[in-house]
């Protein structure tokens, strides 16, 4: 064996890298048993965020979003029936049943006060439901599809269907070991053994919430599906639309991770048609994502719906190594047939360690600009490719070597020498159209920045996924049926009550001064009202709700409640709203015993004080909080309605409470899952927009130390970029929103797409030297890197193009858009990159003389 390079005196030992490599996956298989995928909906907001600490305090005084609905429409259309009603209750049953359910609310529990009409004095003895036997179900009907409070809550306005209200259960350990950890962060007590044990109790509580979750989630499906011969059935809300937003990324993991595989293995094979340039690859490819695996198992990270896809860009960052090293193997055999292969393996990898090492070097550094994001999954997401591709080099330039080694050197195939037509064409043009390409792309990069300007980021949930998925028709069934999809809360602040205080509502609100009738604080409030005899009181079915004393009642007043409704009404008119709930409906809903006139503040506190407990629990409760002196108005988006920017909503709403209520800026807030994943995507775009100039500084570095040249190190800045820029702006021209996934393109266009620009700017630094010429370069390099370029950035192609195949939508697009920038990257690097140096550099402008046939330019496309 001849020599080996210093640098590459490991080489030296090939069977005991392999022993090496073995021993490493060995351990990696028991750590990558650890590697979870983590389905909470916490992984779609931003970390740190104001409006997370807000949406967390208003959950903690209200509760949250960890509900679902679970639609039920009989087959016949007839809700409102005794064998529907009969078929609703034993679903109501069933569902209460499950582990993890807290509450079940439906329109069974629903007060009717119109089936026959009762008084609002009738309260305070009890009310009736539709489990009453002498309930009027055809007054029942017309009562609830027309109320203004459970109208498209819990039945449709036509009623043919319903929905259970599923509230579920919190969980207390992970509550405390959450907060274990946020008291430690206050304390700035981020290291240490109790901050490791603390964020280890965290991990373990999420991962058992998770699976109860899961198991509940999945439970309630197993109860609809049971149903389905009785009915329609949909079950949606926020904890399972952040469950299968995973359920789907992990089966198309599963499902396409073969998929790129085996159409990398066809690809592999058309280039180079032997056996080795195949499974070398895919196998080198294979290492490093299993290892990758076991390091973020032992490290116990999670992958989310947004760091999903590292294993197929790791994959295919490996694989487009691996080409390039492919590349000059096949060369440096035609050129020189007398070299031995350990000779060949050794001056393959001598030649491509620097530039495989700064590609490298430039992916990392794109991906690294995620870690920065301040959106705790993203930045997950740009440490796993940064560890991932650490470990890919490693894998490349120690396991691909040490299998060759062992490996007959091969021979040259006769049709080596073919050019590659396409290749040829745009080197063509490139060394003699310099200006007209440049001019082009001058108008492309004008149209992109236009492009850009309209990018949107209305991303709607239901849109995430295909039609026919049953997750999208239950969202869209919701969505149009029963008041919206996303939720969001506005929520207004007052006094708190102190129980002491004697007063109603606000301080310097006197709550009796017009009201002379009721003078006396003993009164009847329903003086005037007509006496009747009650006609249930010997009804055993009458709902009679014990009636708990309520205190706070006496911190609700007319003018808060005047506030409120105002807000109600401007907050219901935007036509994005669906259903608006809050106190404002169920005084609307009391408006209509007594004749339209308002509620005084004693028929207030007497209506309240008569409302049992539980069914407080439903009504009052969610929409008032007399300790922290908060109102909260409850609203979900219509997402099939029309579009609309969601920050300029929320910035409405503030503004309205703001100068036409007159609240305090610090009195009005809006929250919720709309305005938390508006703001990730949000500051994801601004994280990535303000990267990008990192991303660029640090790949001007790079290519400053590796081509030390300044004109190298400006002109390769231009092609990817100008393709990172054209993707962006065709998705704002084509009216496609970025998403949390396509957001990353732009760093991955350029972490992926740079290795091209480094591979073409070294070979061509390379034959410049040699022919003083810019064009004879140009043809010399695309003779050979060219070639190599085209391999890996199809292969990239193929990898991601498999993707649009998923049902989640944003997958699809990543993979769609993603295969879109690389062809544009290949297209820059293989026309305006040399365009570009042509001009530069200068040239004399006559055809260039060949070298011989031994050093001459090479085709690839051939085994």
């Amino acid at each position: 064996m001849s020599a080996v390079p210093s640098q590459l005196a490991y080489l030296r030992f090939p069977w005991l890298i392999i022993g090496l490599v073995l021993a490493a996956l060995g351990l990696a298989t028991v750590f990558a048993q650890q590697f979870r995928f983590d389905a909470s909906s916490e992984t779609l907001v931003v970390e740190d965020d104001p409006d997370l600490a807000a949406y967390e305090r208003v959950s903690q005084v209200f509760g949250g979003d960890a509900f679902l609905f679970l639609t039920f429409a009989p087959h016949n259309g007839e809700l409102i029936s005794p064998s529907a009603l009969q078929d609703l209750d034993a679903l109501v049953r069933d569902v209460a049943k499950v582990e993890g359910v807290k509450r079940v609310f439906s329109i069974l529990d629903v007060p009717l006060l119109k089936s026959p009409p009762v008084t609002l004095a009738d309260l305070l003895e009890g009310f009736r439901t539709l489990r009453s036997n002498d309930a009027d179900l055809g007054l029942a009907a017309d009562e609830l599809t027309s109320s203004p409070f459970f109208s498209e809550l819990l039945i449709t306005r036509d009623g043919t269907g319903t929905a259970l209200k599923i509230d579920l259960e919190s969980d207390d350990e992970l509550a405390t070991a959450t907060a274990a950890v946020a008291s430690l962060q206050r304390s700035s007590t981020t290291t240490g053994a109790a901050w490791d044990a603390a964020l280890q109790n965290q991990r373990f509580a999420r991962e058992a919430f998770l699976e109860k979750r899961a198991a509940v989630i999945e439970a309630l499906r197993k109860i609809a599906r049971s149903y389905q011969e009785r009915g329609t059935l949909y079950l949606g809300g926020v904890p399972m639309i952040a469950a299968d937003m995973i359920t789907y990324v992990k089966s198309d993991l599963t499902i396409f991770g073969g998929a790129v595989i085996g159409l990398m293995v066809l690809a592999l094979g058309f280039f180079f048609r032997r056996v080795r340039w195949v499974a070398l690859p895919v196998l080198t490819a294979a290492v490093s994502v299993f290892l990758t695996i076991g390091v973020l198992g032992a490290l116990e990270w999670q992958a989310t719906v947004i760091s999903s896809n590292f294993v197929s860009l790791l994959g295919i960052t490996t694989i487009s190594l691996t080409i390039h090293l492919i590349v000059q193997y096949r060369e440096q055999l035609l050129i020189d047939a007398d070299m031995s292969g350990p000779e060949l393996v050794h001056s393959t990898m001598r030649i491509k360690f620097a530039p495989c090492f700064y590609t490298a070097l430039t992916t990392i550094a794109a991906f690294g600009s995620l870690t920065v994001s301040g959106i705790l999954p993203v930045e997950y997401f740009g440490w796993m490719m940064c560890l991932g591709i650490v470990v890919s080099f490693v894998v490349t330039y120690t396991l691909f070597p040490a299998v060759l080694l062992l490996l007959p050197k091969g021979r040259p195939a006769a049709n080596l020498a073919v050019t590659n037509n396409f290749i040829r064409a745009v080197g063509e043009f490139a060394r003699w159209r310099p200006l007209a390409i440049t001019l082009v792309a001058g108008m492309i990069a004008i149209a992109a920045y236009v492009g850009v300007s309209r990018v949107s980021l209305d991303n709607r949930f239901a849109e995430y996924f295909d039609t026919d998925t049953e997750i999208y028709q239950g969202m869209r069934y919701i969505d149009e049926n029963l008041g919206g999809t996303i939720p969001f809360d506005v929520v207004l602040k007052f006094a708190p009550y102190e129980p002491d205080a004697g007063g109603f509502g606000d301080a310097d609100d006197d709550a009796f001064a017009d009201e002379d009738a009721f003078a006396d604080p003993g009164e009847d409030p329903f003086a005037e009202e007509d006496a009747f005899e009650d006609p249930f009181a010997e009804d055993d079915d009458f709902a009679d709700g014990e009636v708990e004393d309520y205190p706070e009642k006496y911190w609700f007043s007319r003018n808060m409640l005047d506030d409120l409704a105002r807000v109600h009404r401007f907050v219901d008119t935007q036509p994005q709203v669906g259903k608006l709930l809050s106190l404002t409906l169920l005084e609307d809903f009391a408006l209509e015993f007594i004749e339209g006139e308002k509620l005084s503040n004693l028929q207030i506190v007497a209506i309240l004080g008569a409302i049992p407990a539980e069914l407080r629990s439903q009504l009052i409760d969610p929409y008032a909080s007399p300790a922290t002196g908060e109102l909260r108005l409850s609203g979900r988006i219509i997402e099939s309605g029309p579009s609309f920017d969601r920050e300029a909503f929320r910035q409405e709403i503030l503004r309205f409470g703001v100068e036409e209520v007159q609240f305090a800026p610090a009195d009005v807030q809006v929250t919720g899952m709309m305005v938390l994943f508006n703001s990730m995507l949000s500051q994801l775009l601004d994280s990535q927009i303000s990267t990008l100039t990192y991303i660029l500084a640090v790949v001007f570095v790079m290519f400053l130390v590796l081509l030390k040249s300044l004109r190298y190190a400006l002109l390769g800045m231009v092609p990817n970029t100008l393709a990172s820029a054209t993707v962006i702006g065709a998705m704002g021209f084509s009216g496609i929103p970025l998403d949390m996934m396509t957001t990353t393109i732009a760093a991955i266009c350029i972490g992926i797409g740079v290795d091209d620009t480094i591979h073409y700017l070294h070979r061509f630094s390379e034959e410049y030297k040699k022919w003083g010429d810019a064009r004879v370069a140009v043809s010399f390099a695309h003779a050979s890197i060219g070639r190599a370029l085209n391999y890996t950035s199809l292969t990239v192609m193929i990898g991601f193009s498999v993707l649009c195949f998923s049902s989640f939508v944003p997958t699809v697009m990543f993979g769609l858009w993603t295969a879109v920038a690389m062809l544009l990257a290949l297209l820059a690097n293989l026309t305006l990159l040399p365009a570009l140096l042509v001009l530069t550099h200068g040239g004399r402008p006559q055809q260039p003389e060949l070298r011989n046939q031994d050093a001459g330019p090479v085709d690839e496309t051939a085994a």
